[in-house]
């Protein structure tokens, strides 16, 4: 078959949203894709952006997708990019075009890494092929998962169970299930010791403070200044607040986790998923423990099941294994990278990965709230 490669428009919205929605996958909004399109503050190099994603075409017509997440990194006093693959979606009829849209990503300039955090089990086997591999060895097949609210979790086992039986289309058409007033209005009310809800316009100095600590840890990191984070809290798809949580010591913030409401399908309960959770080295024993206990603590009262977090470092791992409650699971390897020849020695090894590397944040489906409420 032939088709044409091409880089992702904001024309190209519509179809490549056709087919997310065949997949049974989160659309996002036309002012959405120009959001993730445009990318967070100095996320590009301006010598050579790169393109936000690509699309195969088939006679005209968009038959495979994927997106192209520009971020900048890290290291000490070196800024580095990488990009991480998202939306990696392909018709079943239009072989051989998922090889080119991988081609694409793999072979992209100027990147010290090209990595995919979020891979399903179909998906990881092909990136071996273009040198994109299981990363980080020891972690790369780890997530964890807090259980809040069992009897709820059950029931949605069972109304997935029948779905299997009775085709999930059927379902669907029903519309969402589990939207409480406590998804709605919800709050974070008991906190460990150093621990505090912040609101988002104290994403301020306070970041940036912290900010200038985490580099000089010697970790590679993505960029998580104030603006960078003030970007990804604007993405104009969100239809509940993230919570973001700090831990301050000695009246410093120290450490910060950030979570955000999921509703994977209309037949799902929904989450909390932790798409960043970060603290200084000397603060990370007390930081995470406390960050984490407090959300988990909570997430009953604001309306979810589960606790998740879906991409670990080895060092994370360490701590959070050994919180009460946490139940690792190892499943299919879903994160992969490729790291570019000349990379800094020990870069690699000093990456701290969170799933705010990723496409966690922007590919999770955010509770349809005011649609359900106004119909």
């Amino acid at each position: 078959m032939t088709y044409d490669l091409r880089p992702f428009d904001l024309n190209d919205v519509p179809a490549v949203n056709t087919l997310c929605d065949w997949a049974w996958w989160p659309q996002r909004s036309a002012a959405g894709w120009g959001w993730l399109a445009a990318g967070p503050p100095g996320a590009r190099d301006p010598s050579d952006p790169g393109p936000a994603g690509w699309v195969c075409e088939r006679d005209g017509k968009v038959v495979a997708f994927l997106g192209n997440f520009v971020q900048r990194f890290h290291h000490g006093d070196e800024i580095l990019h990488g990009a991480s693959g998202h939306t990696f979606l392909a018709r079943p009829d239009a072989k051989g075009a998922g090889r080119m849209l991988l081609r694409a990503l793999a072979e992209q300039p100027g990147r010290f890494a090209i990595y995919l955090f979020n891979a399903n089990a179909v998906s990881a086997g092909h990136y071996r092929h273009y040198a994109i591999d299981p990363w980080p060895e020891t972690t790369h097949r780890v997530k964890y998962r807090w259980w809040v609210d069992l009897p709820g979790a059950l029931s949605e086992r069972v109304l997935w169970k029948v779905s299997e039986l009775r085709g999930f289309e059927g379902v669907r058409a029903r519309g969402e299930r589990y939207i409480t007033d406590r998804l709605r209005h919800g709050a974070v009310t008991r906190l460990q010791s150093g621990v505090r809800v912040m609101a988002e316009t104290e994403v301020d100095e306070r970041f940036d403070d912290l900010w200038t600590r985490l580099t000089g840890d010697g970790r590679l990191l993505a960029a998580r200044d104030a603006a960078s984070l003030r970007w990804r809290l604007a993405d104009p798809d969100l239809t509940r607040r993230p919570i973001l949580l700090g831990y301050e010591e000695d009246g410093r913030l120290t450490g910060y986790l950030l979570a955000y409401f999921a509703k994977q399908t209309e037949i799902e309960r929904p989450s909390l998923d932790i798409v960043d959770l970060v603290a200084t080295q000397d603060s990370e024993l007390t930081a995470i423990p406390a960050l984490v206990s407090t959300l988990v603590g909570n997430a009953r009262d604001l309306g979810v099941v589960r606790v998740r977090l879906q991409t670990v470092s080895p060092g994370l791992d360490e701590i959070l294994c050994r919180l009460p409650g946490a139940q690792r699971i190892v499943t299919h390897g879903h994160c992969h990278a490729r790291f570019a020849d000349g990379l800094p020695v020990g870069a690699a090894d000093a990456w701290r990965a969170t799933p705010y590397d990723g496409d966690y944040s922007f590919c999770l489906r955010p509770p349809p709230l005011e649609a359900v409420k106004a119909a």
